[in-house]
């Protein structure tokens, strides 16, 4: 379904703000309204708001609920959408249940019948991980065992919305762009139950085009791009409905050992990033969102990576305004756990069923953003197992026959293992951190240990290569002269060395540093305050290595 917006046929009702929450057992129904709980904010993650240590680390169900009165009209259908909810959830209206959710990273998007003057709406959320829940993790003793390395952070993320609608309604637009020439084509798809008009207007509010949904040229069009990230904006209208979404006129293309942007190379620069702040933990936050996207624009950057599931609707939205490439990645990680990860009880044809699913979700969910250029359909994956051929092999061409964005996966496998993908992937991306977890702080080997794996990939596959992560922890406000690990001097070398290696391969197309930004994961004699290796501070202030890229990068 399309985000809910508000205009002279359809209305939005926000329902964030203060909801009552508890923790419940196993087979709680919410049939009667919660007699014992606790104020929760919405959106935002409960566990860094509590204050008890056995709330913040609940393993299992909880429950949200909230009353709400709207507005009701007999000629409207009523929709409830929620933008995200960890992990799997089941949604209540009045003690009824109308719908779940498969994941903690997708709207989930449900019809509303029965509604009475005032409304008790309850969410019943489980963050237990399962070899089926992506991320992967499994529950022992009571405790959550995951393998990635970011918190699991359970709660309702993104924006609760009821909003209304014509029973005769625009339910989906479909808008891809083809350049020709001085001339664009425009090629619209509407699903609709009533007859709809088109309107094309430009970023200054001009009419620049008309039809029926197909074909539209856009004469003189202007490039989407990361210099200038020009939207023009598409209206579709019937005499039941109207709806306008942004878009922006774009060619991708990988060609050679290039990656191509309306037919100029790009390198990619920019970082792995966490959905991740102080007391709001994967809380959706305006604020916060634009204060990335000025530093990411202070640091030179022009790209990112969703490590490791899509961000929100609203990210998309400020990546297409600002002008940020992006590769958009499934929440397909810990998928490493064993010797043998590809097993029927482990990852089997139910996890691959709903990597599928995960796939056309997030594919129906972004096709319209001009700033997606590429799609990673997994994370650091066990892809030297044998029998992770065939299972990726449905996914990739799964994703091919609903996408012609290039496919790629961040690869951990090393190269003197046999990576079973890589000549299915269009650009081979890898995370690494020679000098780190290997040769801990020998800074002498990473630019030849960095540079010789890329040549050796390169050598088997010919394919261009981004390094999707690489990085080292660093305490802010630690310095050594020389330096020594976890002082800002050191990461800053450490990624000066890493980049040394790129710029001698010249079929390296990119490099993300992992991290954007400090973030919090589960406790660990490693792990002090989370993960460390951000070149901001959790608080979004510059390290020292910040101010060396924003260096580098404004010379690339």
């Amino acid at each position: 379904m399309l985000y809910p917006k508000s205009n002279k046929y359809r209305s939005v009702y926000n329902l964030n703000g203060i909801w009552n929450f508890n923790i419940i057992d196993e087979n709680y129904i919410p049939i009667k309204p919660l007699d014992k709980y606790q104020k929760m904010a919405v959106p935002a993650s409960y566990n860094d708001i509590v204050a008890e240590r056995n709330v913040r680390d609940h393993v299992g169900k909880v429950v949200y609920e909230t009353y709400f009165s709207i507005p009701l009209m007999k000629e409207k259908i009523y929709r409830l959408r929620i933008g995200a909810a960890s992990h799997k959830c089941d949604v209540y209206l009045n003690g009824k249940l109308i719908g779940s959710g498969i994941n903690g990273f997708y709207p989930i998007d449900l019809l509303l019948e029965g509604l009475e003057e005032e409304n008790r709406l309850s969410i019943v959320i489980d963050n237990r991980l399962t070899f089926q829940t992506f991320p992967t993790g499994r529950v022992v003793n009571g405790k959550q065992i995951s393998q990635h390395d970011f918190y699991n952070f359970t709660g309702i993320h993104r924006d609760v919305l009821v909003y209304s609608m014509s029973k005769e309604y625009i339910e989906d637009i479909e808008i891809k762009t083809v350049i020709d020439g001085d001339y664009s084509k425009v090629l619209v798809n509407v699903t609709s139950n009533c007859e709809v008009s088109l309107k094309i207007k430009d970023k200054e509010g001009n009419i620049v085009s008309t039809g029926k949904p197909g074909l539209i040229a856009i004469p003189n069009h202007k490039l989407w791009s990361t210099e200038n990230p020009y939207l023009y904006t598409l209206i579709v209208e019937s005499q039941y409905d109207k709806y306008e979404e942004k878009f922006g006129i774009r060619k991708v293309e990988v060609k050679g050992n290039q990656f191509l942007l309306n037919d100029k190379p790009i390198y990619f620069k920019g970082f792995g990033m966490h959905e991740d702040f102080f007391i709001i933990g994967k809380g959706n936050n305006s604020a916060v969102n634009i204060r990335n996207f000025e530093l990411l624009k202070w640091v030179n950057a022009n790209s990112f990576r969703t490590s490791h599931y899509p961000y929100s609707e609203e990210i998309m939205n400020l990546a297409d305004e600002y002008g940020f490439l992006v590769i958009d990645e499934v929440p397909a990680v810990g998928m490493n756990w064993w010797k043998d990860n590809f097993t029927p009880d482990r990852i089997n044809q139910d996890s691959l069923s709903i990597h599928k699913e995960l796939v056309r979700q997030l594919i129906a969910r972004d096709k319209n953003h001009p700033c997606v250029v590429m799609l990673s359909v997994a994370n650091e994956a066990g892809t030297h197992e044998e029998a992770s051929r065939e299972y990726f092999k449905s996914v990739i061409n799964y994703a091919k026959t609903i996408s012609d964005l290039p496919i790629t996966t961040a690869e951990f496998t090393k190269y003197d293992e046999v990576c079973r993908i890589a000549d299915m992937l269009d650009v081979i991306c890898i995370n690494r951190y020679y000098g780190w977890y290997t040769d801990h702080s020998d800074l002498s080997v990473v630019c030849n240990q960095m540079k010789e794996e890329l040549q050796k990939w390169y050598s088997e596959y010919h394919k261009p290569m981004i390094v999707t992560e690489f990085g080292a922890d660093t305490i802010e406000g630690l310095h050594a002269c020389p330096s020594e690990t976890f002082s800002e001097e050191f990461q800053k070398e450490y990624i000066e060395e890493n980049c040394m290696a790129f710029d001698q391969c010249g079929f390296c197309i990119g490099e993300h540093v992992w991290n954007f930004a400090d973030f919090k994961t589960k406790q660990g004699l490693t792990r002090v305050r989370g993960n460390r290796k951000g070149v901001f501070t959790k608080e979004r202030q510059p390290k020292l290595a910040a101010h060396y890229l924003r260096d580098r990068w404004k010379n690339i």
